[in-house]
């Protein structure tokens, strides 16, 4: 993926992303594609990042349909999965069986050469809800592989990893189309902020700082605590028992992937919603299953199942009551 990555944002780029203007709106009637293209976020790699969010044909197409037959039991149903004729009802799962999340560091060696095949360049999947009145404009990221690393750079030590990683960036719009808050996705939960304090590209495009191998989207750069209740407890005991303090996220400034002009890839917005395309329905798992792993005796150890797709996360269609559980940023 890195290879794909276009040169960092040149100084008259960076100027307009330091400046905070406050004029920005859209009228209600503005068609949804064209407010998910005006709001489209402007993502910051860390510069040790291997993966952009790609499209989720080069996974499913990559990927084994599998379905679940008893506890722990997996079965290939089709060894190729069609992007368009998924099951929407069963358990279900799609197996990258190429890779593995329990190989050392997460799988990243397979991971980032599989996700580079994807030839379609980095996309954001918008989805408009309307809700009380509001507009909320939602933009879902999918990463071949999620490896939070204790440690940075990443390396074998402390890591924790699961194949398939769905992530999000959400706009809130007034009644009168004015844009007033944004919230990102972290782990098991999000921030938000108001629009106003919120850095901008080119006025309405809000910067998100994504942290490498986790993928969870800041407001600044830099490193970032996680929010306790997104860690294992089993985690939180291993680190303790050696001493060591709680996890941070790393997302240092690096390359950059949004709209047109922007300085860096360009990343496509794809409308999705209940009604299609198909894959929106699929109830399975995205990717094999999540792994925890430390030093002797603990070694790799599964730890739960990958992410569902959008469509099966409460901001889906309540994306309002959602944000009102994430915390000021």
């Amino acid at each position: 993926m890195c290879k794909r990555f276009l040169p960092l944002v040149g100084a008259a780029a960076l100027l307009a992303l330091l400046i905070l203007p406050s004029t920005a709106s859209a009228s209600p009637a503005t068609p949804d594609p064209q407010l998910l293209a005006t709001y489209e976020p402007l993502l910051q790699f860390d510069p040790q990042e291997q993966f952009l969010p790609t499209t989720v044909q080069s996974f499913i197409t990559d990927a084994a349909l599998e379905q679940q037959t008893s506890p722990g039991t997996w079965d290939v149903v089709q060894g190729h999965a069609a992007p368009g004729n998924l099951p929407d009802t069963g358990t279900w799962r799609l197996n990258e069986r190429a890779c593995t999340p329990d190989a050392p560091i997460g799988g990243l060696a397979c991971y980032g050469p599989a996700a580079g095949q994807d030839v379609d360049g980095p996309t954001t999947y918008g989805h408009v809800v309307h809700e009380n009145g509001e507009t909320i404009l939602e933009y879902w990221f999918f990463y071949y592989d999620d490896v939070y690393s204790y440690t940075y750079p990443p390396s074998d030590l402390f890591w924790q990893a699961h194949e398939g990683d769905w992530e999000e960036a959400m706009v809130v719009l007034s009644a009168d189309g004015q844009p007033v808050s944004v919230g990102y996705s972290q782990h098991c939960l999000g921030q938000t902020r108001a629009w106003a304090d919120t850095t901008r590209f080119d006025d309405t495009h809000p910067i998100v700082h994504v942290a490498v191998g986790s993928h969870a989207n800041y407001f600044t750069a830099g490193t970032h605590p996680i929010n306790p209740s997104c860690i294992p407890a089993a985690a939180i005991a291993v680190l303790q028992a050696h001493g060591l303090p709680l996890p941070v996220d790393y997302a240092f400034a690096g390359p950059t992937a949004g709209p047109l002009g922007s300085g860096g890839a360009v990343m496509t917005v794809e409308q999705i919603d209940d009604h299609g395309p198909g894959w929106v329905q699929f109830p399975g798992y995205w990717g094999e299953a999540q792994y925890f792993h430390a030093p002797p005796p603990i070694g790799t150890v599964a730890l739960g199942n990958s992410p569902r797709g959008p469509a099966f996360h409460p901001e889906w269609t309540d994306p309002l009551g959602t944000l009102a559980t994430w915390t000021a940023g």
